[in-house]
């Protein structure tokens, strides 16, 4: 008999730290500050447009991070821009030259003891090629189907039929 007011009791602590925790759960801005971004992290609200004269264009650099680099003059200095796999712009046939007017779209990021512009979209002239995700992660030369603008381009290039 002395069982049901322990049982009760028990039972009573339960439901009272359920609910307890379904109303904490709750509470409004609780998850506000989850949704925050983290420090460092891309963000594209954060993207700039980046306009200058080519100087130097490398495919292979080793220097951090790895991949295609173009050395860009500006209105306000050099500023070496990270384009990621080269492979992705000969799929789309964009060639950057040393001497050609580009616009890079994309922000800042740290690469070793340096920072880079790291290159979300690139423009030649007309011509636009997304390098990046919108995470800001390289996108990878896999293929046609890892970048809508690339798929875009190669389908308009097939249109024209037998020949």
């Amino acid at each position: 008999m002395t069982l049901f007011p322990k049982l009760h009791r028990f039972v009573a602590v339960l439901l009272f730290l359920i609910f307890a925790g379904v109303a904490f759960a709750q509470r409004p801005g609780a998850n506000a500050a989850a949704a925050k971004a983290t420090p460092g992290a891309y963000s594209i609200a954060s993207d700039v447009s980046l306009q200058g004269t080519v100087l130097k264009y490398n495919e292979n650099s080793h220097t951090p991070p790895i991949g295609t680099h173009v050395l860009l003059q500006t209105a306000s200095g050099n500023v070496d821009v990270h384009l990621g796999d080269a492979r992705l712009l000969h799929l789309a046939k964009l060639s950057i030259t040393p001497g050609a007017n580009v616009r890079f779209v994309g922000q800042m990021g740290p690469a070793g003891q340096n920072t880079v512009f790291l290159a979300r979209l690139v423009q030649v002239g007309t011509q636009v090629v997304a390098v990046r995700s919108q995470h800001g992660l390289p996108l990878a030369s896999g293929g046609a189907r890892t970048n809508k603008a690339l798929l875009a381009n190669l389908q308009a290039d097939q249109k024209g039929g037998a020949r």
